[in-house]
């Protein structure tokens, strides 16, 4: 929706690039406005800006069969308690809006079970009582220990980013993407750290080393693009939770997101057979695929992510924050797993990317004390991330 620059507000999702005369771009797609990106795009002579705004009422019959297949999708759950009713309504739009443009339908039907797999009883124990979790790279041990030091030094955490040049091009990408709004265009990690912040930088940079510590899913899994589609989806709604809420911070929460199912990427990566019959053996038998980790592992994936962040000395918060993701209040401090909770339910309920699980994730009962959000804050966060997604996506490619 286009507008003068006079009636944009503070908080409003940029639906197009902004640029200057030259074609430079000035804000991208995706950006947040503030009230100082508003003045300085007044002193430049923008006149109009392209906001995310209402669209086009749906075809009745078209928003119909979006209600009937959202209604299939959360088939046994109670979406009369809050967010239930926001999570539906979610859903709805994104089947409604796919059907709209000719795409494929959110809701269809999962791949055929394999016949002949086996069941978790006809295949080795799995234990974790001896677990050793994977040795991290050189770089990411590095940045750990220099992180972990009573007061880290930014000479020292620049100079060990910089010795991975393929972690130093990601780094960038994601700072200079809408996610961190526009600053000029950083072509430097101490630039970097000068806009983000030293920890959150770092933070950061490790996450990425340790979400690409186990490699690429193989395909007869899960799709690695659409997985890590997912992961960063839980990420923007995580750190857009955190802004509303002022619960937690919001950079530690786009980590916590982008690390909430690190368990799983081990599962999918270091044992791939063994997942693949434990997804097959999820939708043969109609249950969640969180459930059927248990049986095959022994541990859901929650549970494996806090051992493997536990056991590389990651903070605390980030660990509790994986382990609890799907029940916040068993947390010893539940604010952040419930932050990521929510941020899941609300991807999920987008249909953005795919975790491995064909069905939502289970609301937690209470939960939603913990964050007590108004409906139109919930949908607002889901606004603001579907604008950003593409383009966090494209800092990865």
């Amino acid at each position: 929706m286009k507008k003068p620059i006079d009636r944009a507000a503070p908080g409003e999702t940029l639906a197009a690039d902004i640029t200057d005369g030259t074609g430079r771009v000035l804000y991208p797609r995706g950006s947040i406005l503030t009230g100082s990106a508003i003045a300085a795009l007044r002193q430049r002579g923008v006149s109009a800006v392209t906001v995310v705004g209402e669209e086009t009422p749906l075809n009745p019959a078209l928003l119909a069969k979006a209600t009937e297949r959202a209604r299939k999708y959360y088939a046994g759950h109670d979406m009369t308690i809050p967010p239930g009713p926001v999570l539906l309504g979610l859903r709805v739009e994104a089947e409604a809006q796919r059907m709209e443009k000719g795409l494929p339908a959110l809701l269809r039907e999962c791949r055929k079970p394999v016949a002949d797999s086996p069941s978790s009883e006809e295949l080795p124990t799995f234990c974790l009582d001896s677990f050793e979790p994977p040795q991290l790279s050189a770089v990411a041990f590095q940045l750990n220990r220099e992180l972990g030091a009573p007061e880290p030094s930014s000479q020292k955490i620049v100079s060990v980013i910089g010795q991975s040049p393929g972690l130093t091009a990601r780094l960038l990408r994601l700072v200079n993407s809408p996610l961190y709004g526009s600053h000029g265009k950083v072509e430097t990690v101490s630039r970097a750290v000068t806009i983000v912040g030293l920890k959150e930088v770092g933070m950061l940079a490790s996450s990425l080393l340790m979400v690409e510590q186990f490699g690429v899913i193989p395909a007869s899994v899960v799709d690695m693009r659409t997985f890590l589609e997912h992961c960063l989806a839980c990420a923007l709604a995580s750190k857009a939770l955190a802004e509303v809420t002022q619960a937690v911070e919001p950079e530690q929460a786009f980590v916590a997101g982008l690390l909430h199912d690190i368990g799983r990427l081990y599962f999918f990566t270091a044992f791939p057979e063994r997942s693949r019959y434990c997804i097959n053996s999820g939708l043969r038998h109609g249950r969640p695929l969180l459930d059927e980790e248990v049986l095959f592992f022994g541990v859901d994936h929650g549970t494996m992510g806090r051992h493997l962040l536990e056991g590389w000395d990651m903070p605390r918060s980030l660990s509790q924050a994986a382990g609890f993701h799907h029940d916040p209040l068993k947390a010893a401090n539940p604010m952040l797993p419930g932050v990521l909770h929510l941020a899941d339910l609300v991807v999920h309920a987008m249909g953005l990317g795919c975790s491995g699980e064909c069905g939502p994730p289970p609301m937690r009962p209470g939960f939603a004390a913990l964050l007590p959000l108004r409906p139109d804050q919930t949908a607002d966060v889901a606004a603001r991330i579907a604008g950003q997604l593409d383009a966090i996506v494209a800092a990865f490619d």
